[in-house]
């Protein structure tokens, strides 16, 4: 399958991500799954280009001892050997059936585990597939560019629902008669449409710039302007993040609302160095301290009455995060087993109802892989982006530097919205994610070659 084929496949999958497919319902699931893994597939059987970014070398060997921690969770064990590893496994099991059995894995339930597995190996097969594609700036652009108009369909779809009170719009989305007055598009939680748009403001931000052209050299402001005047692609495109930021504000999601401040804060402030000119960093840091003001000014105020009127103590948050650490403290080495939060924690909440989730990626995380498999996955995250970080530095590109920019600044806000939620376990936000720094990584590179290093 040639890259063009590849290309349009990948814009589909794009699209309908957010649609019921990329929920977590039904067959909806296991379908998004197959979907991601046949993109994988064909992309390895089609043309690929050899790839190199800064750290490769510990990303792979930190990707590989990941998975190897993973696969130990579900190795059967003589009961003696887990109750040195992970004591806590056998007194769970003593508790529910009143004896042990001659052997157990270090997970709880290794059927959920084993599942879990499965999907990060199909996350892990289509980041890696889209890393060896042979696609240059253009393509990547395009990519970027169709998630973009994704989402503003998706903000005004969910305008359109809103405005009905959230009914069963065009008879094929269900409706939420407890949250009728947010946004949510296509994805029946507000806060994990948050997290959606959050993703994709920045990236809007990044087009934009690349698109005006302000930082090419050799060029004076007035043939600037000319270029500016003659693109009409620049009044969508400057539409692109009012929509996106609107629609994160509708959503009601305090952390998205307060996710949507600081990451602009971030775009700005880092925005001052996409040029090397002196002169120019100090006017253009003067333009970003006064509309830094105004997004403060016009944001702020109601984004602390939500979180005043709304408390995280009222939702259970903070009981969540105690019972996980507690959880955690009882299985610190291996954890309970990854995808086994919903079932492990009924043994801690009190809670009335079923507790699928910790609303806190991290603290869920380190409970069910434990505190090895944990270090070493967000350290794999952690090159990553730093990898990404210092390539971004490098570059001089006028296009390529404010594109990366607005990567760099979607990374960040999902790395800090995930401090209060799990969106990430949502397969279309995941998919988006993992798109995001697959791309983001390759047009670091674009025509640059980067010594790999030991470190």
């Amino acid at each position: 399958m040639n890259k063009r084929t590849l290309r349009v496949f990948l814009q589909v999958l794009i699209v309908i991500s957010p649609l019921p497919l990329g929920c977590v319902a039904g067959i909806w699931l296991p379908l998004c799954f197959s979907l991601f893994a046949l993109f994988a597939l064909l992309a390895f059987l089609g043309p690929q280009a050899p790839y190199k970014f800064l750290y490769q070398r510990p990303v792979r060997v930190l990707a590989i001892a990941f998975f190897v921690l993973l696969a130990v969770q579900l190795l059967p064990l003589p009961i003696f050997l887990l109750k040195w590893l992970s004591p806590g496994v056998p007194r769970v099991l003593e508790n529910l059936s009143g004896s042990l059995p001659a052997f157990h894995s270090l997970s709880l339930i290794p059927a959920e585990t084993l599942l879990a597995l499965a999907r990060f190996l199909v996350y892990a097969l289509f980041f890696i597939a889209l890393l060896r594609l042979d696609w240059d700036k253009n393509d990547i652009f395009v990519l970027f560019g169709t998630a973009v108009v994704s989402g503003i369909a998706q903000a005004i779809f969910g305008l359109l629902k809103l405005g009905q009170g959230n009914s069963n719009f065009f008879l094929f989305f269900m409706p939420d008669a407890h949250m009728p007055g947010f946004m949510r598009g296509t994805i029946y939680n507000p806060d994990h449409f948050a997290f959606y748009l959050e993703l994709l403001f920045p990236l809007a931000l990044g087009l934009l710039f690349a698109h005006l052209h302000i930082f090419d050299p050799g060029q004076s402001l007035r043939e600037k302007i000319l270029h500016i005047a003659e693109d009409r692609r620049i009044i969508l495109l400057f539409l692109a993040p009012i929509l996106l930021a609107a629609a994160i504000y509708l959503t009601g999601c305090r952390s998205g609302i307060a996710v949507l401040v600081i990451s602009s804060l971030f775009f700005a402030q880092m925005s001052v160095y996409l040029r090397a000119n002196f002169r120019a960093r100090r006017h253009l840091r003067l333009v970003f301290i006064l509309a830094t003001l105004l997004a403060v000014f016009i944001g702020v105020q109601s984004t602390l009455d939500k979180f005043l009127t709304g408390s995280y103590i009222e939702n259970n948050r903070i009981d969540y995060w105690a019972n996980t650490l507690a959880m955690f403290r009882d299985f610190p080495l291996f954890g309970t087993g990854l995808g086994t939060f919903k079932y492990a924690y009924f043994l801690y909440g009190r809670e009335t109802g079923f507790v699928n989730h910790a609303h806190n990626e991290y603290v869920e995380s380190l409970s069910e892989m434990g505190v090895l498999a944990f270090m070493v996955f967000f350290a794999l995250l952690a090159f990553l982006v730093f990898s990404l970080l210092r390539m971004w530095i490098a570059r001089r590109h006028p296009e390529v530097k404010p594109v990366v920019l607005g990567v760099l600044t979607a990374l960040f806000a999902a790395i800090f919205h995930s401090f209060f939620d799990f969106s990430l376990r949502i397969p279309a936000n995941a998919f988006l994610f993992l798109m995001i720094l697959a791309l983001g990584l390759k047009l670091a590179t674009h025509r640059h070659e980067f010594r790999n290093e030991k470190e």
